[in-house]
């Protein structure tokens, strides 16, 4: 065939299409086009909510562990002072709050639990402490430092 004929009969067959071809395809492709935007669009947003729910709870976690370290701190300054110190209830501080409990577990030796509440996040440390009163005060030697590990709430 030459080039004349050939566009010649595609010519035809385009205008032969458009006459009474498929008259409802230029929608059936838009409908396709904007479902597939659409799915798109869902698929994007329930990826940003839930890594926003999961950097909301590492935030809530990492407040919850450093107000536990708080707790046990304000222990170990306190039963410095005081070898017979216990703490009292729990502590406001900052976005959450600690709770501290001392148990002896053996004569100059003791363990605090301290938890850490922040949001939706619980963290828990264990420190066991070695006190001994000397000539110039009290002296505490930490003999472990636990993570006891996270919960969330």
């Amino acid at each position: 065939m030459k080039p004349g004929k050939i566009a010649a009969e595609v010519d035809r067959m385009n205008k032969a299409l458009s006459k009474n071809g498929y008259p409802g395809f230029a929608l059936v492709n838009v409908i396709f086009a904007a479902s597939l935007l659409f799915l798109i669009g869902v698929m994007v947003i329930d990826m940003m909510s839930s890594e926003l729910k999961k950097t909301s709870y590492f935030r809530d976690a990492t407040i919850s562990y450093y107000l536990a370290e708080a707790g046990v701190q304000k222990t170990l300054a306190a039963l410095k002072k005081d070898p017979n110190y216990k703490p009292a209830g729990s502590e406001s501080l900052g976005d959450g709050y600690f709770e501290v409990s001392v148990q002896k577990l053996s004569p100059g030796r003791l363990k605090i639990i301290s938890r850490g509440l922040a949001g939706r996040a619980k963290e828990i440390l264990s420190v066991v402490v070695e006190v001994s009163e000397t000539e110039d005060g009290v002296e505490l030697n930490v003999i472990s430092w636990k993570r006891e590990g996270k919960e969330e709430l």
